[in-house]
């Protein structure tokens, strides 16, 4: 029953900050069951040293959703897995591991590392949720993600981006795409790619594309940067799916309050950045390169969340 309320809350915790969820998973409540609670109900004992819920909680927070019918190998593998952690971290320790250097510092750098996500969460937490009349306007103002909602086959070109080969690419794409002639050159030029088939509804694609994709017809191409990858998309069928508000307000209330999440921690990551004194040593320069604070937000929460995204 406990795994079962475990698992089940993984569902609400994939609509929020991805990187927030070893923290969340210590801080949430399971149903009406404290973070105490937790922590002092014991699944197993290794030497007279015990493995909580708590504990086991924080390791299934990183999985993914799995049927009902893997809950219990899911259970067995996970408990196994904090066993195993018990008793090569004591064998470390009667090692006198725990002083080496590398380990000390590497310690350090994951309780900041927690910490500074335990901060970010709480600051997200702050966030409102939108109320009904900005889910009713952005549910009528986004008519190719609800009520002209499409799914799309299309053939996809992936080129991974590297030094090298960025400015021919992009030189390459601002011409009209045709997608064979473009498969043959990537080809001669021995440039990396892979070719395949893919479905897309419309809102696992960019929003800011949803309008150029609704007037694809068969066999127009568009393409566009993600990430590290430039791809072409190719367009083979598509189908009408729309989607009803009562079916799509979950989906804009998460989405609008990550959203939401997001720009927060932005303000606050340059309100930190711009109070701070920053010193560099070693000959260490900022560059022109370095992170904005969108940029930098971005390690710890992604923006691209479920069910939209954005480029």
């Amino acid at each position: 029953m406990i795994l079962r309320r475990i698992v089940d809350r993984k569902i609400w915790l994939r609509s929020l900050p991805l990187s927030a969820h070893a923290i969340l998973a210590l801080l949430s409540a399971c149903d009406s069951q404290s973070a105490s609670d937790k922590t002092t109900q014991i699944v197993a004992r290794v030497n007279g040293d015990d493995i909580s819920v708590g504990q086991l909680d924080v390791l299934l927070s990183g999985s993914a959703t799995r049927p009902d019918s893997e809950v219990g190998s899911i259970w067995e593998k996970s408990i196994d897995s904090l066993i195993n952690q018990q008793l090569l971290s004591k064998q470390a320790i009667e090692k006198h591991l725990d002083r080496d250097p590398r380990v000390t510092l590497a310690t350090a750098m994951a309780e900041r590392q927690v910490l500074a996500q335990a901060y970010l969460d709480h600051v997200a937490q702050a966030v409102a949720k939108p109320d009904p009349a900005e889910i009713s306007a952005f549910y009528k103002s986004h008519p190719q993600l609800f009520e002209k909602r499409k799914i799309y086959e299309l053939q996809q070109i992936s080129i991974p981006l590297t030094p090298e080969n960025n400015k021919l690419i992009d030189s390459r794409l601002k011409q009209p795409v045709r997608f064979n002639a473009l498969s043959k050159w990537l080809h001669e030029q021995n440039i990396p790619h892979t070719l395949q088939t893919v479905i897309r509804p419309a809102e696992h694609l960019p929003l800011e594309k949803l309008d150029e994709f609704d007037r694809l017809n068969k066999g127009d191409a568009v393409s566009f940067k993600a990430g590290d990858e430039f791809l072409v998309l190719q367009l083979l069928t598509v189908k009408e799916a729309p989607l009803d508000h009562d079916k799509a307000t979950p989906l804009i209330e998460s989405f609008l309050t990550n959203q939401r999440r997001i720009t927060q921690i932005n303000r606050e990551l340059s309100r930190l950045r711009e109070t701070a004194t920053v010193e560099y040593f070693g000959g260490m320069e900022p560059s022109g390169n370095t992170l904005s604070p969108t940029d930098s937000g971005a390690e710890f929460i992604s923006n691209n969340i479920p069910p939209f995204k954005t480029q």
